[in-house]
């Protein structure tokens, strides 16, 4: 059932308003200020709000702008129903944010009928919304490993950055590498090769145990691990179980120059957030990978 919030200083306007929106079967918010309207949109966003101008401390266009700063990209319909019809009133409601304008009086099927036509188009942008975060998903997502891809590790590095910036907190990036997957693919073949894929990617999701760290196949026989809140010691700690993890997956590779299953060399790197940039610290990573390559593989090195 549609949310509608009515916000007008007199409890007489609120109450006629309400019984002018009963045929429209929804729930009805009564605010009687700015203020009030703010912190309830702050809890529980409506799909309308008809505002008054005219109000004690915050204006009904003040009000409006607030809405529309604290929503950002989340439109909601606002309807002004105010007794003020001067052009630049209108004009001015309308750059601050809302949607439609309407004098008092207001006939009854006419606030029914525009209400109605704005419940519908908050319907299709709450769809489309849907529709996006849904496609933002699948832009995300690998399908072969089913796990986040290499678009949504930066995505989520980019806001872990920020975020562990403005805490002066710890973030630590970890690049991992199939120790000799050519070798499997031109042996086993690419069929066999995926699934080898999808059997790593499983056992390094596994091995995490928090749902804030970030497993992303990074392309190829590689994959990168975000771990926020975390510091070099507890990072290795981290690395060391995804060793023992594909010791215990026991992937057949009788092709390898390391140990006779699928095994993983591992650089790590922790931020520096004040000094280098997230480029940065993704190629300490992967040259504390190198050096893992060349220390014998199936190992971590930072």
């Amino acid at each position: 059932m549609p949310q509608v919030m009515v916000v007008d200083d007199s409890r007489t306007q609120r109450v006629i308003v309400s019984e002018y929106l009963r045929s429209l079967d929804c729930d009805i918010i009564l605010c009687e200020s700015g203020q009030e309207a703010l912190m309830t949109v702050s809890e529980q966003i409506p799909d309308l709000i008809i505002l008054d101008v005219e109000m004690p401390g915050l204006s009904g266009f003040e009000t409006c702008k607030a809405i529309r700063g604290f929503l950002q990209e989340h439109w909601v319909p606002i309807i002004y129903l105010t007794g003020r019809s001067d052009p630049e009133d209108i004009v001015e409601g309308l750059n601050v944010g809302g949607d439609t304008y309407l004098s008092k009086p207001v006939h009854k099927d006419v606030l029914s009928a525009i209400a109605r036509a704005m419940l519908r188009l908050s319907s299709i942008q709450a769809e489309l919304m849907k529709a996006n975060k849904k496609l933002d998903e699948v832009a995300h997502f690998d399908v072969l490993t089913q796990i986040m891809n290499r678009r949504g590790y930066q995505h989520m590095l980019e806001r872990y950055w920020k975020d562990h910036q403005r805490r002066k907190a710890s973030l630590t990036v970890m690049l991992m590498d199939i120790d000799f997957f050519k070798k499997y693919n031109d042996n086993y073949g690419h069929i066999q090769g995926d699934q080898c894929l999808r059997q790593v990617a499983q056992a390094l999701k596994q091995a995490l145990k928090r749902p804030i760290d970030v497993l992303a196949r990074y392309g190829g026989e590689e994959f990168v691990v975000l771990l926020p809140d975390t510091a070099t010691t507890g990072a290795l700690k981290v690395a060391q179980r995804f060793i023992e993890a594909m010791l215990e997956a026991n992937i057949p590779h009788e092709y390898s120059d390391c140990q006779p299953h699928v095994t993983l060399s591992i650089g790590l790197a922790h931020a520096d957030l004040d000094n280098e940039t997230s480029k940065q610290v993704l190629e300490r990573a992967d040259t504390a990978l190198y050096q893992a390559k060349e220390a014998g593989r199936n190992c971590v090195r930072y």
